[in-house]
């Protein structure tokens, strides 16, 4: 599997190298007290805060816009969108964000310059628009979890109904380092439309349902070599790892620590989602942030 990665990760280093110059900064500079980073959650119903029996207002949002303020972050979101808010968010203005329920990672890489056609593309062009100004200085990004749910791939495998069969290891290879590339794809598009962002990436949560456990695994630990590489091309990119926190404090041979997933074994709980906000609060707190661009500064 680690050969499979590996090679992923080396194909994207011509796309990369060609993006990134191989000087730029490893570390931004730091935000002053006063100013305001603008923060982008991006990604699939996890980042819209979906949960089973019912939805979870602001989903991570919530807990980390409180985690932010204690801290003394100052900080805000920003997005097409204002969907599964919460009343702490709405008093605060931190309303907005890009969680677009069922999205698959192909869905949001259209959406950024072009139109997904999906359920709740709002327009499209997110970061091309001429009346639209969105210029995110942290790109907070979950994805991946539609794309193992629909076992979607472009291309066709060897099955009845030409999708991959997750229990056939050498197909879940190829399926997972399918996703890799689209992420990096994704990541570069982010970079090279808003280059001064830093972007944090996250594996994804646990998924508690038969034969998908082993290929969420398998997408984060790809993930993680991609985001390596991807750093050291010069990428400013950031690991946020939600799958092994949902992990800690479970009993040995547990699929996930107890109470962390709502009933569908996908969408976290109220508890999982004040891990998930943990997990990129960490991420945050511990890392030099840019500095907001002035208005004439922005696109």
């Amino acid at each position: 599997m680690r050969v499979r990665l590996l090679l992923v990760t080396a194909a994207l280093a011509g796309v990369a190298a060609g993006l990134v110059p191989a000087a730029a900064a490893a570390r931004l500079p730091v935000v002053p007290a006063a100013t305001s980073v603008r923060i982008w959650p991006l990604g699939d119903s996890i980042t819209l805060g979906t949960s089973t029996p019912q939805n979870f207002p602001g989903g991570y949002r919530t807990a980390l816009d409180q985690i932010l303020r204690q801290s003394g972050i100052g900080h805000h979101f920003v997005g097409m969108t204002r969907d599964n808010s919460s009343p702490t968010l709405d008093v605060d203005d931190q309303a907005r964000h890009d969680g677009h329920g069922g999205y698959r990672i192909d869905q949001i890489r259209h959406d950024l310059d072009g139109l997904a056609h999906g359920w709740t593309d709002l327009g499209g062009r997110w970061l091309t628009r001429s009346d639209v100004s969105l210029d995110p200085d942290v790109v907070l990004l979950h994805l991946g979890t539609n794309d193992i749910l629909q076992r979607w791939d472009t291309h066709r495998f060897r099955t009845r109904d030409g999708r991959v069969n997750l229990s056939v290891l050498q197909q879940r290879q190829s399926f997972v380092a399918d996703m890799t590339s689209r992420l990096g794809d994704l990541l570069l598009r982010i970079h090279l439309l808003r280059p001064r962002a830093m972007i944090v990436v996250a594996t994804v949560v646990p998924i508690d349902r038969a034969g998908l456990a082993e290929t969420v695994a398998d997408y984060a630990a790809s993930l993680r070599l991609l985001v390596d590489h991807l750093r050291a091309r010069g990428v400013p990119l950031a690991l946020a790892d939600a799958y092994s926190a949902f992990f800690a404090g479970a009993s040995p041979g547990a699929r996930v620590a107890p109470g962390l997933l709502s009933d569908d074994g996908v969408h976290p709980s109220a508890a999982g989602y004040a891990v998930l906000a943990r997990t990129f609060a960490a991420v945050l707190e511990g890392r030099t942030l840019p500095v907001p661009a002035s208005a004439g500064e922005r696109p």
